[in-house]
């Protein structure tokens, strides 16, 4: 099955970072993107934690909710890429009166590309694990390496291997830091 794309995606937290709402497209997006369990019954009620498991991305994410949370509302660019295409989406994060947090994503770019095994899911894996960004996509090839997925597997020589490493999410450095810079560039209202 093929991956497809979407317009706007919506999704809402409560104060203590439940789950509250999906919007009607991103249930959409997950049905045709391999998220199969991802239906509303499942995720509402849930922690967001639940789903952001590795540990770099969950400081990242909760930089930017205490940041939100302080007042300013956060546009951040990042990428959201499948198989066979690569995207790029603009999250922004608000505030909103009731004390919940709005994510809406928005789709600013899409490009159809060979499709990349390393993220396919139905993908056999090895023991071994390979670190890939969750904000760019970009795979780590060694100390501070960051390379686009097509030239990582030339680099790390498994374009022709049956089987692929596990993936293992983390955050760049240069993600960190541009994240990090656009919390700290904005003022929280009342300063």
């Amino acid at each position: 099955m093929a991956t497809q794309d979407f317009t706007e995606i919506s999704y809402t937290i409560d104060p203590q970072d439940h789950l509250l709402t999906v919007s009607s497209e991103w249930v959409d997006f997950a049905l045709k993107n391999h998220g199969d369990g991802l239906t509303p019954e499942y995720v509402k009620g849930r922690s967001l934690w639940d789903f952001i498991t590795d540990e770099p991305t969950r400081e990242l994410y909760e930089a930017v909710l205490a940041h939100v949370r302080s007042g300013p509302t956060t546009d951040l660019v990042l990428r959201c890429d499948a198989p066979e295409r690569r995207r790029l989406i603009e999250m922004t994060v608000t505030l909103l009166a009731d004390g919940n947090v709005e994510f809406k994503t928005v789709l600013l770019a899409s490009k159809p590309r060979i499709a990349q095994r390393l993220f396919d899911r139905d993908t056999p894996r090895t023991a071994r694990h390979l670190m890939v960004c969750s904000w760019c996509d970009k795979v780590s090839v060694g100390v501070d390496k960051w390379f686009e997925v097509e030239a990582a597997m030339e680099y790390l020589h498994l374009t022709g291997e049956a089987e692929l490493p596990i993936i293992e999410p983390v955050v760049c450095p240069e993600c960190y830091a541009r994240v990090m810079e656009i919390i700290s560039d904005s003022v929280p209202l009342g300063s």
